[in-house]
């Protein structure tokens, strides 16, 4: 059995945004550990917040449609240009997920909002700029891995 597509798509969208220009191979899913500045720029990728409707009845075969929170952060080191690289990098993600529209299963993404906030971790204090894309896919009731 396939992993569940939230986890195809997560994935989906660690590959599409892996080797951006700014932030490189610093993708990591899902990543609950500080970041070094090491580490920095990076981009963390979680799917945390998911609505769920069956939309055709018919035993075990219906269909559920879903509509998944694909967040993405992206982490830099607060210094004179962090703003410049943060817009950067929200550009470089913008692209990124615009060409991959169909991330592991999914019928489109669409950003839906970009906040930026302050943050004290790592080494030093870092901007992190949090996009929300909504993620709608389709499943059958009973293969939650396989996308309709």
């Amino acid at each position: 059995m396939a992993n569940h597509l939230r986890k195809q798509i997560r994935d989906a969208a660690v590959a599409a945004l892996t080797g951006l220009a700014t932030t490189g191979a610093n993708v990591f899913p899902s990543r609950v550990y500080e970041l070094q500045d090491a580490d920095l720029p990076a981009l963390k990728v979680d799917t945390n917040e998911e609505s769920v409707q069956i939309d055709s009845m018919g035993g075990a075969a219906r269909v559920v449609s879903r509509a998944l929170n694909l967040i993405v952060h992206a982490c830099v080191k607060q210094n004179a240009t962090y703003n410049d690289t943060i817009d950067q990098i929200i550009k470089e993600v913008e692209v990124a997920i615009a060409a991959n529209q169909s991330l592991g299963g999914a019928k489109y993404v669409q950003l839906t909002g970009i906040a930026i906030e302050m943050a004290g971790e790592g080494e030093k204090p870092v901007a992190v700029a949090t996009m929300t894309f909504e993620v709608p896919y389709f499943s059958a009731l009973n293969a939650p891995d396989v996308a309709l």
